[in-house]
């Protein structure tokens, strides 16, 4: 009795596109983190530089836009987990 065509086939292996997908993800969120970064450090120095100029209405509108920006971040922090 010979053996069939269907015994001797190789287990499924993964696609290769599947880990490529899975890595361009990864790489879209560390740009995405970077940016979402680089805007907090931006509001930061402006908040900051309008605290020294004494100019207490552009210091309260960049607090809260960091505070707002920190906030949005934590939530997209969460949709992912």
């Amino acid at each position: 009795m010979s053996p069939s065509r269907h015994q001797h086939r190789e287990p499924h292996l993964p696609r290769p596109q599947r880990a490529r997908a899975s890595r361009e993800v990864s790489v879209a969120v560390g740009v995405f983190v970077v940016v979402l970064l680089s805007l907090q450090i931006f509001l930061l120095t402006v908040g900051l530089d309008a605290l020294l100029a004494h100019d207490a209405g552009l210091a309260w509108i960049t607090a809260g836009f960091s505070v707002l920006l920190a906030a949005g971040a934590a939530a997209f922090y969460r949709y992912l987990r």
